[in-house]
């Protein structure tokens, strides 16, 4: 019988929200006992291509626009929003751009999905000859930022999205016809290369579950009924996204990381949220100091900080 769907926690719905296409926690029914996806399913390559343009937002890109004064110039004219863009992609632009990212790649592991996406759109970059710049979400959030700015208004991040299918619906004729235009030019008849084949080229690394499944399959069939999803959720946020190493390398270190730094950035929780994830990994450690998996000094270290965090 399927589980009755419990309203999620408010902090990680704000996320969502403001984040819709990445869908940080989904909601994945034990996901360490199933093998690991790969990167060019379907539903993987989904998310991923959704979740490019909200590159643009973080740090290290959040200040860059394509040229404010030029870009207010080029309003005035009657050129369409596609030869706009395109005019504004300077050199200086695309060497800015692909630095920034090639820095929040290095800021981040290499598996992390942040890591992942911005190695895709350097490809993507470096191979503009095959992969036009307007099939790059990340550009198109940026020429969207300046514009927006320009025009007296701020595009937040959650308004990104319905911000990026406006573009895509008044601008679909022109990236047609440029499209085309681009594809007639290249040598040997070969189509542009689109962002979900590229991604189909370098799929990320497969995940090892830190936890064996039948251990971590034991330790759900003993949870209370009423607490099950909900540390299941908590959980998945751990294993699942976080991708811890295997448990075996598990220390006070990491477990700080998590809660202190990864946590607090990814999931925006609310103080109930975070009393919830104590509560949760807690709950987990104790099973597995149990089944001798992790040493009780571990626990009583870890139990000690996450009780006065």
């Amino acid at each position: 019988m399927a589980k009755k769907r419990k309203q999620k926690k408010s902090g990680m719905l704000k996320r969502q929200q403001q984040k819709r296409q990445q869908k940080m926690i989904r909601r994945r029914k034990a996901m360490p006992l199933r093998a690991p996806q790969q990167a060019n399913s379907p539903q993987q390559l989904e998310q991923l291509l959704s979740t490019l343009p909200t590159l643009a937002f973080e740090p290290e890109l959040a200040d860059l626009s394509m040229g404010e004064e030029e870009l207010r110039k080029q309003l005035s004219s009657k050129r369409n929003e596609v030869e706009i863009l395109m005019e504004l992609l300077t050199t200086e632009f695309i060497a800015d751009l692909d630095q920034r990212l090639e820095q929040l790649e290095n800021a981040n592991t290499e598996k992390s999905l942040k890591s992942i996406l911005a190695k895709a759109t350097r490809h993507q970059i470096a191979n503009s000859e095959k992969i036009p710049y307007l099939s790059n979400p990340v550009i198109i959030a940026i020429f969207l930022k300046t514009r927006s700015t320009v025009e007296g208004t701020a595009l937040e991040l959650a308004d990104l999205a319905p911000a990026m299918e406006e573009f895509d619906s008044r601008n679909h004729d022109h990236i047609q016809e440029l499209t085309a235009q681009l594809e007639a030019s290249e040598k040997g008849g070969e189509s542009p290369a689109s962002a979900e084949e590229q991604l189909q080229e370098e799929p990320p690394e497969e995940v090892i579950p830190a936890i064996d499944g039948t251990v971590y399959k034991k330790y759900l069939a003993l949870l209370p009924e009423e607490k099950q999803e909900r540390l299941e959720e908590d959980l998945d946020v751990f294993l699942t996204d976080f991708q811890p190493p295997l448990v075996a390398e598990w220390d006070l270190a990491l477990i700080k990381n998590f809660m202190g730094n990864w946590f607090k950035e990814n999931a925006n929780p609310l103080e109930e949220d975070l009393l919830s994830m104590r509560e949760s990994l807690i709950s987990l450690f104790e099973f597995l100091a149990n089944e001798e998996l992790l040493t009780n000094d571990f626990l009583a270290e870890v139990s000690e900080y996450l009780n006065n965090s």
